[in-house]
Formats: structure tokens, C-alpha cells, sequence
């Protein structure tokens, strides 16, 4: 119990002293409506006792003296006080009334409802004075005076006043004694509410400031675990201020959410808000870090497989590029360095096919040259060992060249003239030898993939112009041996027409001969 009271120290108090507040609270709001009642009490107890007195010490007093003194001065000013005071009377009486409602003096209402006709005569009595004195008759008024009915009013109005106003004075009594012990409840409670309050709110004070301090602490190594594992941009936090770190963590993972989405969705150029070249290297070990690492690994990737499928594809279109038109060496070359040059992006391009025929001189020969979209049909012959590109063949090995010499190659447009900025030579092996030689010149420089693609090409090419060259040979020898046959069958028939000569003549010489003997026969 005790290692629990201690673990919810504040809770406890501030749930003790929020409860003698709210009693607190509460006894205020039922003294004030006690002292509110006691007030109205007294109020009313006054008023009723003004009203009950205004009876005779003013409304009555009033039409007496005013009839009084009109009568024996016939000043007409005097009536006023009269005509006054028999106004009053109904206003006096109707609150009585009232008061007699609110204070639920039925027993005395009764007694004041058969009051009411006496004094409803007493006015008709000072009625019947007032027109003696208007007419001057006061034999009649004094007869009138001599009744006294005033008297007699005031003996039935003597006892209900006396009653009510002791009765009164006795709630004034009851009303200011319960609005002293209301004050006095009220002092009472508010020393013992700050005797209690005191030492309540000194202990939370001290709880506050040591789970201040704790708070503080753990705000500090909640920042600090924010830079060590998530993100650091270099700028000191004060942990006075919970909500900056706070919102700086919330800020830091929806960055990571949203750095993981764009990365998810393919998008690898995103970065992450705040990292600089500044605070780079606090970043290093972090989420923050990893994530870069994590972009730059699947940037990689992706311009691999990039890289990949471009040479995949490109390798797939080439050799069907090179299967369509292996028939003839001249639309092949053709049609090899326009898909070259344009899948390349380069501006310009030429193919060097080897001619080797026997008993004649090796050289490479210039089949095709592309520029900016227009064959050029220029003849042009290599030999082996001649400039670059019969270096390469000699060699066997690509050469690529980034620093040209000013002039050594131009690229012309409707512009006018430029020297590239690149030029590869890839000479194309099949089976270790190199049957052609691929220049290409660009105003960007040929990346590692790119040349890697173009010497499988290369590959590609030279076997089909291996096998080109075969079928040329092949078709060649075969036109020679149809053209030698032909010769022969034409040199057969040639001297089988000479044998049947020869054997028509032999015919006829033997049947020569045969007359020839007939007849030196017949001689004979």
C-alpha cells in the first residue's frame, strides 16, 4: 500500500485536494444560498414591517392631518396629504398581501382579509368628513371627529401588529443568527482547506520538480536515441521544450514512412529533408543512413537491370536485324550500323568489313557509313595496322577514345560542323578472328555496359558475316562449277556433233571406197 501511494502521490493528492475543493466549493454555494435566504428573509421581514406600519403611521396620519387642517384653514393644499394617503392605503394594502403569501401567514392573512372592510370604512368615514368640510358645515364635522373611528381601527389593527412584528423581528433574529453560522462554516473550512492544502501542494510541488528532472532526462535520451537511431541534423533540442522533440521524432519517422513509399513506388532520386553535407557523417550508422545506403544499393540495381534489359533487348533486335539480311554483305552492313547508331544514340557510324580473298591483298573495307539519319556511300579501304581502326584489327582489343584530336572526325549537320566527344572501335571476333571493325563517334561518352553490349554484337555481326561470306563463297564456287559444267556439256555436245561428223564422213568415205572397188571390178 505504502510503495503504491508513493508510485501515485500526485494522483492521490491533487484526487484528496480536488475532492476538499469541490466540498469546498459545495459549502460555499449552500452558505451563499443560506446568507441569499437570510438576506431575503431580513429584506422581507422589513418591508413587511414597513408596509404593516405605513398603515397608520403614514397613510392614515396622512388623511387625518390633511382633513384636519383643510377644515379648519379650507386651504385646498392641505388635501393633498389626504387624497395621498388614500392611494397609498390600496398600494400598502396589496403588498401586505403579498408579503403575507410569501411568509405563508395564512392564520394572519385571515385575520387581515376581515381588517380590510374596517379600513375600506374608515376611508368612507374620512369621505364623509371631507364633503362636511367642502361644505362648510363643521357642526357635522366634528360630530363626525368626535366618533373617533380611527381609535376603533386601531384597536382591531393594534393586535395583528404587535403579532407581526414580533414575528418579524424574530426571523431577522433566526435569519442573522444562520447567516453568522454560515460565515462562520465558512471560515472554519477554508483554514482547514489551507491547512490541509499546504503541505498537499508542497509534496506535489517536490514530485513535480523530481518528475520534472526525470521527464527532462528521459526527454534527453529520447533525443539522443532520435539522432543515434533515426535522424541527426547537428542541431541541439532543449528539453525544456517536450513538444519540439517530440514533434522532431514524428517529423523524422514520417519522413522514413514516406522516404520507404517513394522507394517502394520506384522513385530513387528521392532524398531525405535535412540531410546536407553538414551533417552527413552524424548520419552514417542510423535509419537515416541505412535508407540512403538502402537507395543507392536499389539505384544500382535498378541501372544494372536497366542496363541489362537495354542490352537484352537490344542483342534480341540485333540479331534479328542480322538473321533478316545475312544473304547479302552490303544490306547487312547497311542495316547493322543504322540500328547501331541509332540504338547507341551516336551521330555517327561506319562498318569495316575484312577482305582477305586469296592470291589478293588483306584490307578492310568501308560497307556502310551512317550520319544523322543519311547514308553516306563513301569507298574507303584499311590496311591492317593503318590508323586506329587497323590498329584494332590488328590488336583484337576495342578502343575507346575520349580526348580527340580537333579535326580528327566531324559530324556534320545543317549546323554546320563538330568533332565528337567520343569515338569507339570494336573490332568483331568470330572464333578469335576478327572479321570486321564498328567505329562509332558520339557527343556522349560510352558507358562500360555500352561497349560491353557492342562487342556482343560484335559477335553477333561477325558470324553473320562469317556465314555471309561463306554463302557468297559457296554460291560463288557453285555458280563457278554450274558455269564449268555448262562449259563441259556444251564442249560434249560440240564434240559428239564432231564424232557424228566424223562418223557420217568415215560413212561416206567407205562407200566410196565400196563403188570404188565395184566398179575396177567390173572392169576387170
Amino acid at each position: 500500500m505504502i510503495k503504491k501511494f508513493k508510485e501515485n502521490f500526485i494522483s492521490i493528492s491533487l484526487t484528496l485536494l480536488i475532492i476538499l475543493i469541490l466540498f469546498n466549493a459545495g459549502l460555499i454555494y449552500y452558505n451563499r444560498l443560506v446568507m441569499v435566504k437570510n438576506n431575503i428573509l431580513q429584506k422581507e421581514s422589513i418591508e413587511a414591517k414597513k408596509a404593516w406600519t405605513e398603515i397608520f403611521e403614514s397613510n392614515l396620519r396622512r388623511m387625518d392631518l390633511g382633513l384636519r387642517g383643510y377644515a379648519i384653514t379650507r386651504n385646498k393644499q392641505l388635501l393633498d396629504p389626504y387624497r395621498t394617503g388614500k392611494l397609498d392605503m390600496a398600494r400598502t394594502i396589496s403588498r401586505i398581501d403579498s408579503l403575507l403569501i410569501v411568509q405563508e401567514l395564512d392564520s394572519l392573512k385571515e385575520r387581515f382579509e376581515l381588517f380590510k372592510p374596517k379600513i375600506d370604512d374608515y376611508i368612507k368615514y374620512a369621505e364623509a368628513m371631507e364633503t362636511e368640510a367642502r361644505n362648510d358645515n363643521l357642526d357635522g364635522f366634528r360630530k363626525l371627529l368626535n366618533e373617533d373611528k380611527g381609535y376603533h381601527l386601531w384597536q382591531a389593527f393594534a393586535p395583528m401588529y404587535n403579532y407581526i412584528t414580533n414575528y418579524e423581528d424574530r426571523l431577522v433574529e433566526e435569519a442573522q443568527a444562520s447567516y453568522q453560522q454560515a460565515m462562520n462554516r465558512n471560515v472554519i473550512f477554508q483554514v482547514i482547506l489551507v491547512l490541509l492544502a499546504i503541505p498537499t501542494l508542497i509534496g506535489v510541488w517536490y514530485r513535480i520538480r523530481r518528475e520534472g528532472r526525470k521527464r527532462r532526462r528521459l526527454l534527453q535520451d529520447f533525443d539522443e536515441n532520435n539522432r543515434h537511431y533515426l535522424f541527426d541534423s547537428g542541431t541541439e533540442l532543449s528539453a525544456d521544450n517536450p513538444q519540439v522533440i517530440i514533434q522532431s521524432s514524428i517529423k523524422n519517422l514520417k519522413k522514413a514512412s514516406s522516404f520507404i513509399k517513394d522507394i517502394a513506388g520506384g522513385n530513387y532520386q528521392v532524398t531525405w529533408e535535412g540531410l546536407t553535407p553538414e551533417n552527413s557523417h552524424l548520419n552514417q550508422e542510423n535509419l537515416a543512413g541505412d535508407l540512403i545506403k538502402m537507395r543507392d544499393q536499389m539505384k544500382k540495381v535498378k541501372e544494372l537491370d536497366e542496363k541489362r534489359i537495354w542490352s537484352t533487348e537490344g542483342l534480341a533486335k540485333f540479331s534479328d536485324v542480322a538473321r533478316n539480311n545475312q544473304n547479302n554483305i552490303d544490306k547487312l552492313s547497311n542495316e547493322v550500323i543504322r540500328f547501331l547508331t541509332k540504338h547507341m544514340k551516336s551521330q555517327q557510324g561506319s562498318l569495316f568489313v575484312l577482305r582477305d580473298e586469296e592470291g589478293e591483298e588483306t584490307y578492310l573495307e568501308l560497307t556502310a557509313c551512317y550520319a544523322f539519319d543519311k547514308k553516306k556511300f563513301i569507298e574507303k579501304k584499311i590496311h591492317p595496322g593503318s590508323g586506329m581502326i587497323g590498329q584494332a584489327f590488328l590488336e583484337g582489343s576495342t578502343i575507346l577514345v575520349t580526348d580527340l584530336p580537333q579535326g580528327y572526325i566531324a559530324i556534320t549537320s545543317g549546323l554546320g560542323h563538330a568533332t565528337p566527344t567520343c569515338v569507339i572501335i570494336v573490332p568483331m571476333k568470330y572464333n578469335e578472328r576478327v572479321e570486321a571493325v564498328l567505329e562509332l563517334a558520339s557527343f556522349n561518352r560510352f558507358e562500360q555496359h555500352e561497349v560491353e553490349f557492342l562487342e556482343k554484337a560484335g559477335e553477333v555481326i561477325a558470324s553473320s558475316i562469317y556465314s555471309t561470306k561463306t554463302n557468297e563463297r559457296t554460291a560463288k564456287l557453285l555458280r563457278e562449277t554450274q558455269e564449268q559444267a555448262e562449259t563441259l556439256r556444251s564442249q560434249e555436245e560440240e564434240l559428239r556433233q564432231n564424232m557424228e561428223e566424223l562418223t557420217a564422213t568415215q560413212e561416206d568415205i567407205r562407200r566410196k571406197e565400196t563403188v570404188t572397188k565395184k566398179d575396177n571390178t567390173v572392169k576387170m
